[in-house]
């Protein structure tokens, strides 16, 4: 074995140890009895042979020995289930919370389907390896109880079954590291197979509007079901081939006790029949620990992987988990932006490199509450990416930002951020009120009734009856749950581009403006030309930088 594999597989054995709790559980336990009640019975099944008859006390021991062997190795099977099960549901349970507490810039940049791969593969198969595990303590008990009492018996025959256990192991060896490549390819098939699987279930429309996309993609998963099927096997074949010299290895075992140890060490038949019957009881057990190396290597590379992205989520956490911040922030005087800047790569090719870059500021801009205010720009030319840095979702390269003359900082970041409720351009809708008060919910349900979504949207629990609805109705159920937070500063990213006229017409000449006389600050990302007139402020993006920022009102006295 490796360093590098022996390290993972170590790594993961300490790990199980340590998370799953396997020294208090009573798996150890029924582990051991199991394991003694199986060397009973072979004990006494041998005595009672030797004797050409049960007694009393032997036809007592066999029926508790094996009373005993059932029980436990019932208690076990399921002590470990149990175990696998509650380890699943920790780590599920953690890596949740870490991609909860993640900063956005991890998934800007790791593919969906790795983490979907960990969450459906890997970690059930970390965890199953618990009852691996303790299945092959069982077998190495009982390998250890019977070897002894084979010293017993006839010495000479420890040592061919020690030579078979040998051959056996170097034989898995032999094959275990590529065997764990093919597993590492498997994974990046698995991985390919998702992101596939995701793209279709999103983008249906679009590939049912031409049909050599369609095939396209069915062309692509196709090949990505062939990958997987292709390093499964080969996997599956390389620790076959371990499997097979291990058990090829038991079984000249039980040929060497027949054929040789009668000429070289002078056994007698009956000598002979209490050590084939102790190789054959002990011969499943054996072989079940020989097959679970194969399971505990394929446990460590899925272990890897978690491990590896445990440790991204955590080199990308924030640093406040979202569980110790307080979700609205009441009210603010000022909000600054000061020498903000952002650098973005674009076009990136094969090798990784970035063909294009993009740097939005240095921005100095400062908001107040009480104010409308309009952002316009041409395409790419960074609104998207002043949202992002303005709602505390990326994280300025340079500069700061402010709020009441205080300096928002990574450790504050989550706080800030509830000064904000937004529905972005890209924005996805839950069907879940996830988070919402009672209140909130009173609200939602008025506002809900206000954007005309009253007949087609209902709430029913804690979730909408049904989201089949057109774009713009999504767009307005979504600005029905800003609305229904009431938060300080609303952003509304291009919200007016699927409504129709008379919707438009409700949002910029009454939503607006009794939302900035509320005392909100009202930021919407627009084109509409025409309506430039209807905001306090109008703010041009071009190139990255603000070209002009015009009063187009007084500021409100309540911005102080």
């Amino acid at each position: 074995m490796s360093p590098s594999i022996y390290q993972s597989s170590a790594s993961l054995i300490a790990y199980l140890m340590r998370e799953s709790g396997l020294m208090r559980s009573p798996l150890l336990i029924f582990v051991v009895l199991a394991s003694a009640s199986r060397t009973a019975m072979i004990y006494l099944i041998n005595e009672t042979a030797g004797r050409g008859g049960p007694t009393l006390w032997l036809f007592l021991g066999l029926v508790g020995s094996a009373v005993i062997m059932l029980a436990s190795t019932h208690g076990s099977k399921m002590s470990g289930v149990i175990l696998v099960q509650a380890l699943t549901h920790r780590m599920r349970a953690k890596m949740t919370q870490k991609l909860l507490d993640a900063d956005v810039t991890f998934f800007l940049g790791r593919p969906q389907g790795e983490v979907f791969a960990v969450f459906a593969d890997h970690i059930p198969n970390v965890a199953s390896t618990t009852l691996r595990a303790a299945q092959i303590l069982q077998a190495v008990l009982l390998l250890i109880f019977c070897l002894g009492y084979m010293i017993m018996q006839m010495p000479s025959a420890v040592i061919v079954v020690v030579l078979a256990l040998l051959a056996g192991v170097v034989s898995f060896v032999a094959v275990e590291k590529p065997g764990m490549r093919a597993e590492r390819a498997r994974h990046k098939a698995i991985v390919g197979f998702n992101d596939s699987i995701t793209d279709l279930l999103r983008g249906y429309k679009e590939l049912r509007l031409r049909h050599s996309r369609r095939s396209a993609m069915a062309a692509r998963i196709d090949d990505q079901v062939q990958e997987l099927e292709t390093t499964t096997v080969r996997s599956e074949r390389y620790f076959s081939y371990g499997n097979i010299a291990a058990m090829g290895s038991l079984a000249a075992t039980l040929i060497a006790i027949v054929v040789v140890l009668p000429t070289v060490a002078g056994a007698d038949s009956v000598t002979m029949l209490q050590l084939l019957t102790l190789v054959l009881f002990i011969f499943a057990p054996v072989e079940d620990m020989i097959t679970g190396l194969p399971a505990i290597a394929r446990s460590a590379v899925a272990f890897r992987i978690f491990r590896n992205m445990e440790a991204t989520l955590d080199d990308n956490a924030e640093a406040i988990s979202a569980r110790d911040v307080v979700d609205n922030r009441p009210a603010f005087k000022t909000l600054e932006l000061r020498g903000v800047t952002a650098h973005l790569s674009r076009n990136v090719g094969d090798t990784g490199t970035a063909r294009d870059t993009f740097t939005l500021g240095p921005v100095d801009l400062t908001l107040y509450p009480g104010q409308s205010i309009f952002i316009t720009g041409g395409n790419g030319m960074g609104k998207s990416t002043l949202l992002q840095l303005l709602t505390g979702l990326r994280h300025p390269d340079a500069g700061s930002i402010y709020i009441d003359g205080v300096e928002v900082t990574r450790d504050t970041v989550a706080d800030y951020r509830g000064v904000f409720s937004a529905v972005f351009s890209e924005f996805y809708l839950f069907r879940h009120l996830f988070g919402l008060t009672e209140e909130e919910r009173a609200r939602l349900q008025e506002h809900i009734v206000e954007l005309g979504l009253g007949e087609g949207v209902s709430i029913t629990g804690d979730e909408f009856d049904s989201l089949s609805l057109s774009t713009g109705q999504m767009r307005r159920l979504a600005l029905s749950i800003a609305l229904a937070e009431q938060r300080p500063i609303i952003v509304l990213d291009e919200f007016a581009a699927d409504q129709d006229p008379a919707r438009r017409t409700f949002f910029y000449d009454v939503l607006v403006p009794r939302l900035a006389r509320a005392g909100h600050c009202v930021i919407a990302v627009t084109h509409d030309e025409h309506c430039f007139d209807k905001c306090d402020r109008l703010i041009r993006v071009e190139d990255g930088k603000i070209a002009s920022d015009e009063m187009q009102r007084p500021v409100p006295q309540q911005a102080g």
